[in-house]
């Protein structure tokens, strides 16, 4: 086998069949399982899942497997997803989400062409419930096959687009490495750790996936769970940054987000007390500055909260 999609399945009964066609319009007769990891959704998500897969001609639902299990969040869901998983590489799909119409073939191709790949990076558009599209990341600087050099990593670790989804991996990258059941943004925990156990990356300007705009979603939702898992993922990367110096950029960007998500959750006065804590322990970390590309995380690690509450004024008056 020499992939495997792993679609994890909670509570998305108006997406699942559209999820599930983008697969099934395109999906190879040999090479591709795909793994559909009911997470124990409460609503119809499954059953609607199962009696579109029993629409499909029988050499497609060969291709599927069903795994059911109690809830454990989208972690456990990739998790158990991994466990079952037989192919050589690995890809995840969100149920909410779509792939491409050449997603299978531009990936097998890649595969088949360069046959020592640790991973394969592509590019993401966005989508709404009206099917309107927007873009979504700018393109990495690079494009085919690379070796992962310090200017590579630089530049993956300041763009810090940690989806899983994003990429397809060499299976044996997960071995010691799992998604952290219980977190929120359970992807920043992961995939960084990922590129440090790889060697070669394939980066594809193609479009393969279309990523859906949920406002509903758990991310988008600023809980203090929410805010307070970003702040143990900067605490992640602080407990590996010796180890990984070139964490220091993602750990900057995961900080903003952390206190900018506070001060609108929250408000000035908890986010500052937020950064108090935080600041002295990477202060103490002793980041290399140099790693740190990006003009609004440099000054956001100088500043702190004032300027982030600079950066929402600049904003509020229209001049940014």
């Amino acid at each position: 086998m020499q992939l495997s999609l792993i679609i994890p399945i909670y509570k998305v009964e108006a997406y699942i069949e559209a999820c599930l066609h983008s697969v099934c319009m395109q999906l190879p007769l040999h090479g591709v399982e795909v793994l559909l990891v009911n997470d124990g959704t409460p609503d119809q998500s499954m059953q609607l899942a199962r009696a579109y897969l029993a629409q499909q001609q029988h050499a497609v639902q060969q291709r599927f497997q069903c795994i059911d299990q109690h809830n454990m969040g989208l972690s456990g869901a990739r998790n158990t997803g991994l466990a079952h998983a037989t192919g050589q590489y690995v890809a995840f799909l969100d149920s909410d989400d779509l792939l491409k119409a050449n997603y299978f073939d531009e990936i097998l191709a890649i595969l088949s062409h360069h046959s020592n790949l640790d991973i394969v990076q592509f590019q993401a558009e966005r989508i709404n419930d009206n099917g309107v599209v927007s873009p979504f990341l700018t393109a990495m600087p690079y494009t085919g096959q690379h070796t992962l050099t310090d200017d590579v990593y630089l530049s993956i670790f300041n763009r810090s687009a940690w989806f899983s989804w994003l990429r397809v991996y060499k299976r044996d990258l997960f071995d010691g490495i799992s998604f952290p059941v219980g977190r929120n943004y359970e992807d920043a925990y992961t995939t960084p750790f990922l590129f440090f156990k790889a060697q070669q990356v394939y980066f594809s300007s193609e479009i393969l996936l279309q990523y859906r705009i949920n406002l509903h979603g758990i991310t988008a939702t600023k809980s203090e769970k929410n805010i307070n898992d970003l702040g143990q993922g900067a605490m992640h990367y602080l407990a590996h940054l010796k180890q990984y110096p070139v964490l220091a950029p993602t750990l900057v960007s995961i900080s903003q987000s952390y206190i900018n998500d506070s001060i609108s959750a929250e408000g000035y006065r908890r986010a500052y007390a937020r950064w108090s804590t935080l600041k002295p322990q990477i202060s103490q970390a002793k980041l290399e500055h140099t790693f740190i590309l990006n003009r609004g995380n440099r000054l956001f690690l100088r500043f702190g909260v004032g300027f982030l509450m600079f950066d929402r004024t600049l904003r509020a008056l229209g001049l940014k």
